[in-house]
């Protein structure tokens, strides 16, 4: 009887995941020297933060409201409680703010105490600028909890008050019904986080946090491409779709399918075969983007003006946000994505079968008159 193989440590954690952006990685020690990237919302995500200017894309930016500036100036302080931490970089969004931290040296405390702290600041920066009530005096049952598994106090932020504060906020109080004792009014319970460590992934972090403002207003600008539009038929079966739908009905449809045997040599060659093609013919090119020759292809042809339908193979989260590669093509109408799965964030055990049945509706697209 052939021996049962025992799973490895990071296939035991995929198992026990919770399907939540929120949760930490039990494998990662997050007092350890690392790479971090947070992104915190409001709750309800208001823009308490700010708003979006500029008119074009190139312009756009976002002009903070005095809030904004006090959460700004809280997280900037965070290396003058924690020396270990280096701010490498902050996007502050109209109703988020995007973060990256770097980890030096190890800390005594869980990253958590480190956002719990910002937190901390930034509601009392809130209550000074007449935003929130008292809570430690009007709702003393009022609690936020600290990471667990610690027995250190929480860290108190002082809030560092932005040049000629105004005299009041510039929006307005919330309402006292909208309490949630357990994480406020203000920030959204917990944080997200996603370590990088992967080649290139601090790169492309920076560059994505550069880039929200100029994202944020193109989808303004065309709410029409990046809207989930619900259930369509595609194949012959219901998928959900983000991006324009009219791409289907275009007669000549080009499926790109590579095998990951294929030497990059051998994708070159195959990458300049499908553009001259869809160039010659008006194609539309179709494919799953999950090998990297296809999605090399898929990014030449992108970046060439061909459009592109491309099935998700995990399907389409809540706020799902295109790939940065992917947004030009979505202002301009040249993108669909079709979701035949439910959304999963959870290591996939069928990826063979999966990618197979993606590149089986790719064909059938392919083939619908």
């Amino acid at each position: 009887m052939e021996e049962k193989k025992e799973p490895t440590k990071w296939e035991k954690y995929a198992k026990g995941k919770k399907p939540s952006m929120k949760r930490r990685c039990s494998l990662n020690d997050y007092c350890d020297r690392g790479i971090y990237m947070i992104t915190i919302a409001i709750e309800g995500r208001r823009p308490l933060l700010g708003r979006l200017a500029g008119d074009t894309p190139e312009e756009a930016h976002v002009e903070l409201s005095a809030f904004g500036e006090r959460v700004k100036a809280c997280w900037m302080a965070i290396p003058q409680y924690y020396p270990q931490i280096e701010v490498v970089k902050l996007c502050v969004m109209p109703d988020h703010i995007h973060g990256i931290l770097f980890v030096h040296e190890r800390i005594e405390r869980h990253l958590g105490h480190v956002i719990w702290g910002f937190k901390t600041g930034c509601r009392k920066a809130a209550r000074e600028l007449g935003m929130l009530p008292d809570v430690t005096a009007e709702l003393p049952q009022y609690t936020e909890q600290a990471p667990q598994n610690t027995s250190h106090p929480p860290v108190q932020y002082t809030a560092v008050s932005p040049q000629s504060p105004p005299q009041s906020s510039p929006q307005s109080p919330p309402q006292s019904s909208s309490y949630n004792r357990h994480h406020g009014i203000l920030w959204e319970e917990n944080y997200n986080d996603r370590i990088l460590r992967g080649r290139g992934q601090y790169d492309r972090m920076k560059a994505y946090l550069d880039d929200n403002p100029k994202r944020l207003l193109i989808k303004r600008l065309h709410p029409e491409y990046f809207t989930q539009l619900g259930t369509i038929t595609a194949a012959g079966i219901p998928m959900q779709a983000m991006g324009n739908r009219f791409l289907l009905d275009n007669p000549v449809k080009i499926q790109i399918q590579c095998s990951r045997r294929m030497t990059q040599e051998e994708i070159e060659h195959y990458k300049e075969a499908i553009l001259q093609r869809a160039k010659k013919e008006g194609a539309i090119v179709v494919s799953p983007c999950i090998s990297p020759g296809e999605q090399q292809t898929a990014t030449a042809s992108m970046a060439a003006g061909i459009p592109l339908i491309v099935l998700l193979l995990n399907g389409l989260p809540p706020l799902f946000k295109p790939q940065p590669r992917y947004l030009k093509a979505c202002e301009e109408g040249r993108l669909l994505m079709l979701a035949p799965f439910p959304y999963q964030n959870e290591k996939l055990e069928n990826m063979r079968q999966r990618c197979l049945q993606l590149n089986a509706y790719a064909t059938d697209i392919c083939k619908d008159d």
